[in-house]
């Protein structure tokens, strides 16, 4: 009698999984004492202390302060004018189905939900969740309004229509908010950010790993460096920006990505290099799954889409 074959596509799932749920797990009892939705409650007040005439930045929450840049409060305007509670429900509803939607649009399974650096960003409520459903969508324009470093993916991505759309709202509204209150605690908010986030989770904690990492960005290619580009190099990141990196992820970089290891996400961007050359020389190897497949109609996603067929046709 023939043994089944072993389905090692399920094994290597089942795996993923249940080290996604293990980390994720450890994270939340870790986390179990502190306040949930802490980053989407200091979005509410700074935007709040804003429209009351006062200065957001000097809006904090023990040693957290409000440090993002001015166009930032223009996203939270509906929800600060609510009551906080209600606000906070309101974004942590959006989020999660804004969760859902990257899930599908991207192609992963349910319980993708669980990657740590998503529940971690749940738990936090920052508003960086909403840049990879933007950016994947109709209103990448906006993405950058949320949070400003994710102008860097749309210039990566030459997608120089949505850049000109905030360029524009930016120059807009920028008689209404308070540039000359960050300009002057400038370079305050970036020791703060630093502080914060304990030197960063990117490259820069190890700087001998940026010359690595540059290069890594350059070899995999121009569509999918612009979504490690923030993960990978930007300075004073948070586990949670690892979610930029989700369009372009493979499960051995998602693996790696889900451990809060300083430096993770720069090694985890050479790998996904190293990935993408071993691939290109048409030899799956030995736990390497599937690239994440962008849909067609995102950039990049009918180049990655034809190079994953034309790798692996049986997918």
């Amino acid at each position: 009698m023939q043994a089944p074959a072993i389905r090692w596509a399920r094994v290597g799932d089942v795996a993923l999984a249940a080290w996604f749920i293990t980390i994720s797990v450890m994270r939340l009892a870790h986390l179990a004492t502190a306040d949930p939705f802490s980053d989407s409650t200091l979005y509410l007040r700074g935007t709040a202390a804003w429209l009351r005439g006062e200065d957001p930045w000097s809006v904090h929450m023990t040693t957290l302060y409000y440090a993002a840049a001015p166009p930032s409060l223009l996203p939270m305007v509906p929800f600060a004018v609510l009551p906080e509670s209600v606000g906070l429900a309101v974004l942590f509803v959006l989020s999660l189905a804004a969760s859902f939607w990257t899930l599908r649009r991207l192609g992963l399974p349910w319980w993708w939900i669980t990657w740590p650096p998503l529940v971690d960003n749940l738990w936090n409520g920052n508003p960086q969740l909403f840049l990879v459903p933007l950016l994947l969508g109709s209103a990448a324009w906006f993405a950058p309004i949320v949070k400003a470093y994710a102008v860097v993916p749309l210039i990566i991505q030459l997608r120089l229509r949505a850049v000109f759309i905030t360029a524009l709202v930016v120059l807009v509204t920028m008689p209404f908010l308070p540039w000359g209150t960050f300009l002057a605690r400038l370079s305050n908010t970036t020791t703060l950010l630093s502080e914060q986030s304990q030197g960063g989770m990117s490259a820069w904690f190890f700087p001998v790993l940026v010359p690595f990492a540059a290069i890594a960005l350059v070899a995999m290619g121009r569509e999918r460096a612009s979504w490690w580009a923030i993960p990978a190099l930007w300075p004073s990141t948070q586990w949670y920006y690892s979610l930029m990196a989700m369009p372009a992820l493979t499960p051995l970089t998602a693996a790696i990505l889900a451990a809060p290891v300083q430096g993770g996400p720069a090694v985890a961007a050479i790998v996904a290099a190293i990935e993408l050359w071993w691939r290109a020389r048409g030899s799956r190897g030995p736990g390497l799954g599937r690239l994440t497949r962008l849909a067609p109609d995102t950039p990049g996603g009918d180049e990655e889409r034809q190079e994953a067929e034309a790798v692996h046709p049986d997918q």
